[in-house]
This record gives structure tokens, sequence and C-alpha cells, in this order.
């Protein structure tokens, strides 16, 4: 099927306000002027004093849906695959034009019937023509947004135990794999009800580098980054899910950075299948 649709964001940016949280505060608990990162990406040139403060993009989506899954809240068979083209037009107000392309591909497979399954989830994202501002770069492109934001990588929506948008650039790819298993059904306030446990494995690495052009005479790298330190990022973990019915779902998932760069780990608690 088709999907189309249109989507106004619109992102405000600023320095920590100290003043704020220093309200209050006396001798040793007052929080110290230190420039963070969002200051010295401002200070190398990373980011251009036009995309310091945010901007509006507004967003026109065009793409192809394939889906054979045999129950939306938790298939144990099936495939859904889309393709995703973004535009963000100078014409509409976007700060600066560019469009991006996604495609994701998620497969489901029963490996007993109605009790055990598996399910992955595979996705890649780039831009395709103009400049992508770097408060947009965050964003995952999907057909159909579920909630009041998407973005990644890292946190509860693509990579659990990795820190939230830990990864971001101008393209990057991502998985999931999950088994999924229904361990204990029953009965109560004549509603229908099953435990499930997961475990799951999510991964995921830039393959399109931001490309930056740092003031002149400095660069960080020295400093603050490694260099080639781009390699595939990952996390694992498992959870616990609810159902009612077959279509309520609470989901807890713990996952676990494997590199610690890439944060400690995280307890996520919400609705819904990851995928």
């Amino acid at each position: 099927k088709w999907a189309t649709g249109v989507n106004l964001l619109n992102f405000k940016l600023s320095p920590v306000n100290l003043e704020k949280l220093n309200k209050g505060k006396k001798g040793d608990d007052i929080l110290p002027a230190v420039d963070g990162l969002f200051e010295k990406y401002q200070e190398w040139g990373i980011i251009s004093a036009e995309e310091a403060d945010g901007g509006f993009v507004p967003e026109l989506k065009a793409g192809l849906v394939f889906d054979t899954r045999d129950n939306r809240p938790n298939p144990m068979k099936g495939i859904w695959t889309e393709a995703v083209l973004v535009g963000a037009p100078s014409f509409l107000g976007a700060e600066s034009g560019f469009t991006k392309l996604s495609l994701t591909h998620r497969q489901y497979f029963t490996l007993i019937t109605n009790d055990l399954s598996l399910a992955y989830r595979m996705a890649y994202q780039t831009t395709l023509s103009g400049h992508a501002p770097f408060y947009y770069q965050t964003q995952v492109i999907v057909s159909e947004l579920k909630g009041a934001a998407s973005e990644g990588l890292g946190g509860a929506k693509t990579m659990r135990g990795i820190l939230r948008n830990r990864i971001v650039g101008d393209g990057f790819f991502f998985g999931n794999v999950e088994a999924r298993w229904k361990f204990a059904r029953f009965q109560f306030i004549n509603n229908n009800f099953y435990l499930g446990l997961n475990g799951f494995m999510d991964f995921g690495q830039v393959t399109k580098k931001i490309a930056i052009e740092p003031h002149s005479g400095f660069t960080p790298e020295t400093d603050f980054f490694e260099k080639n330190a781009e390699k595939m990022h990952i996390s694992y973990g498992a959870g616990l899910r609810i159902v009612m019915n077959q279509n309520f779902v609470i989901a807890v998932d713990y996952g676990m950075a494997a590199d610690k760069r890439d944060g400690d780990s995280g307890l996520y608690i919400g609705l819904n299948y990851l995928f």
C-alpha cells in the first residue's frame, strides 16, 4: 500500500540555563559555568550559528508498505517492509532543504506454534541530497509515527541499554533480533491473558558520517575523539510481556551496552513489542 503524510517539526535549542539551575543554591552547591559539547561544537564549527538555536523542518513523506503479519500486536509469522522518502523543501520554510531515504524490513518466524517465535528488524537510513541540519539528524524515519517523537539511535525504541541518541550520522544502519516466548496463559476478570519472555540483541552503526568543516587551525580529535573509533554498537538483554486479549501489551525490557563508551544499562517500561 501507499503511505503519504506531512509532519511539521520545530526544534528549539539553547545552552544550559545555569541561572535557573542555581536558583536558591549557595556555596559549593552552585554549579560552575563550564562549556559542554553543545558550546564546543559551535566553537569548532561543527554546529553553525544558523543551526545553533534550532529551526523549522516541514516533512513531506511518501512511501510503500508491504505487510503480511498475522497479528499486529505480536506477529507469529509474516513480514512488514517499508520504503519511505522524506523531503524538507526550503520553499515551505525549511532552514536548509534535504531529502532522506529510509528502508525497513521486519520478519517473523514461528518456532513453536502459538508459543515461540523469532523476529528481526533491519533498517537503513541516509541523506540523498541537500544538507540535513544537525538537530534533525537524531530522527529515525518511519512510515507511521507511533509517539510524540521518533529518535535514536540508542534508547527504548532502537538500541536498548545504549544511551539515547548515542549514535548520530548522516546515514546509519541498525537492527534487532528477538526470541519471544509465551510461557503462561490464564483468565482474569473475564479476559484472556498471557505472560511472555523475550531475549534480544540490538546493534547499529553509522554508515555515512556528517561532513564537517572545523575552524581553521584547530581539530578536536586528539583530546576528544578517537580516530577510526566508529564500529558496530551492540546491546543485549531480556524483557517481560503482560498481554491481555492478544492486543494490549505491557512491556518491560532491560538492556545492557556491550561497550561502556555506549553507556551502562537501561530499564524501559512501556506498551507493545518493539516491532
